[in-house]
C-alpha cells in the first residue's frame, strides 16, 4: 500500500512542474517528460500483478464459499475467517482502484502540462536564464 505521503509528495512534484512548464524551463521539464513512459509502463505492470493477486484470491475464496453452499459444514470461527479474508480483499481492491484513479488525473495532468509546453514553448527559446 502506497503512503499518502507519497501522494503528497506527488502533488507538489507536479506544483513545480507546472512552475517550470510556465517559464518554459527546458532544463528542468525535460527530464520529467522523459521519464514518464518508463513510469507509466512501472505503474500499469504494478497494477496488473496486485489485480491478478486479487482475482486468484478471489477465486480462492468463491471455491470455499461454494463448497459450503453446497453443504460442507463451516464453523463460525471458519465463517467468521471468511468473512474477514473477504473484507481484506475489498479493501485491497479498493485501494487499487484509488491508486488507479490518481495514476489517471497524474497522467491527465502529465498530458496536459506536455501540450501547454510543446504550443507555448518554442525550440530553443527558454525562458529562464
Amino acid at each position: 500500500m502506497i503512503p499518502l505521503l507519497l501522494y503528497v509528495a506527488v502533488s507538489s512534484e507536479m506544483d513545480s512542474l507546472q512552475a517550470n512548464v510556465g517559464q518554459c524551463d527546458r532544463r528542468a521539464v525535460n527530464p520529467a517528460f522523459m521519464g514518464e513512459a518508463g513510469r507509466r509502463s512501472r505503474f500499469l505492470l504494478d497494477a496488473y500483478r496486485d489485480q491478478e493477486t486479487i482475482v486468484a484470491e478471489r477465486l480462492v475464496l468463491a471455491d470455499r464459499r461454494r463448497a459450503q453452499r453446497e453443504g460442507v459444514a463451516v464453523s463460525v470461527d471458519e465463517d467468521r475467517k471468511l468473512k474477514l479474508q473477504e473484507a481484506a480483499l475489498d479493501d485491497r481492491q479498493k485501494a487499487l482502484n484509488d491508486r488507479r484513479m490518481l495514476e489517471g488525473y497524474r497522467e491527465n495532468t502529465m498530458d496536459s502540462l506536455r501540450q501547454f509546453y510543446l504550443i507555448n514553448c518554442p525550440v530553443g527559446e527558454d525562458k529562464k536564464k
